[in-house]
This record gives structure tokens, sequence and C-alpha cells, in this order.
């Protein structure tokens, strides 16, 4: 076998040029691929250059303020949702989708239009608040002015609401107008008197 083996590689060698042109074809295709697979290489390295600044811009810009959203939506929930993650578009646009526990016990996204009205406000003024702290690492306080935000939330987590808002009234103040009674009673009952006053 290894004799017929080596018996058919010489009748392919037929003494011809064809190896010698098939060779030099070869190398004209190979040097006339050096600058575009160099190109190749710059771009390519462009891309995973860009695809770096863009993921730390985000890990700083976003990563902190969606880590306090996230913080902050399972607390106005009350652990309903475990917080929130990003989640980007065929245009790279971000999105924020809502977490809570699986039937697995595992972390599950879950549609923005699975979210009842209560939930979506919720996440809206989660957003906010943590916006809100962010802004207020770097710059000087504002007043913040709300006006009947907890009208979609029930008690439990209206008093969450509240509690929220008393945390960031320790760095600036809040300023919040209801017309329902019921929420200043509660408010009465959740926050420490120091820092709550009613004006009727």
């Amino acid at each position: 076998q290894a004799v017929g083996g080596l018996r058919e590689q010489l009748s392919r060698m037929d003494g011809s040029a064809r190896a010698a042109a098939c060779a030099q074809e070869a190398r004209a295709v190979l040097d006339g691929l050096v600058p575009d697979v160099a190109r190749y290489a710059t771009l390519r390295l462009a891309q995973a250059v860009l695809a770096a600044q863009i993921e730390r811009f985000r890990r700083e810009r976003q990563g902190p303020v969606l880590a306090q959203a996230s913080r902050v939506f399972a607390s106005l929930t009350r652990g309903r949702f475990t917080g929130l993650d990003l989640d980007y578009d065929d245009r790279d646009q971000p999105h924020v989708l809502p977490v809570r526990p699986g039937p697995d016990g595992r972390p599950a996204a879950a549609p923005l239009a699975a979210l009842s009205d209560g939930s979506a406000d919720q996440l809206y003024l989660a957003l906010r608040l943590a916006y809100l702290h962010h802004y207020l690492d770097r710059n000087p306080p504002l007043p913040l002015i709300l006006d009947d935000v907890l009208v979609n939330f029930d008690d439990e987590r209206a008093a969450a609401a509240l509690e929220e808002l008393a945390r960031l009234a320790g760095r600036t103040q809040v300023i919040l107008f209801t017309h329902h009674r019921h929420l200043a009673e509660l408010a009465r009952a959740t926050l420490p008197g120091e820092i709550l006053f009613i004006q009727h």
C-alpha cells in the first residue's frame, strides 16, 4: 500500500511547469492579500477598542445610576421585582427591563408591557430618584417638587416610596403635593417627625 501510494505521487510529477506556475500564482494572490489583511486587522482592532470604550462609558455613566435604580425599584415594589437590567436593540439603543424572580427562583427579565400602571409608575420614580442621587454627587442640591406621584401606589408601596423620598431628603429638599389626606397620615406613620413637615 505504501509503495502504491508513492507510485501514485510519482505519476503526478510529470515534469511539467504546472506546479511552478501554481506556486507563482499563489504567491501573487498572497502578495495582493497583504495590504487587505493589514487593513482588516487595523479595522478589527479599532472595532475592539471602540467597543471597549463604549462599554466603559456605559459602566461609568449607566452603571451607578442603574445600580441605584435597581435598589430603589426593588424597595418600591417591596421585593416583587428584584432590580433592573439593560438590554440593547439592533440600533444599540438601551432599554430598561424590570427583573423579578422566575419560576425556578433565578432572576428573569420581564417585558415592560407586562407592568401594571402602579409598577410602571414605580419604575419611572426609581429611575428619576436614581438619576437625582447621581446628579447630587456632582452638583449643588436643588429642591425636588413632586405632584401626586403616589396616586397609583397601594399603601405598602406608597410607604416604601415615602421612605425613599426621606432618604433623598437627607441630601436635598423634597416637596410632595397631594390631595389624598391618607398619604399625609401614612407619612406620619412611616417617617420620623424631624424630617416631616405637613402643610395643609
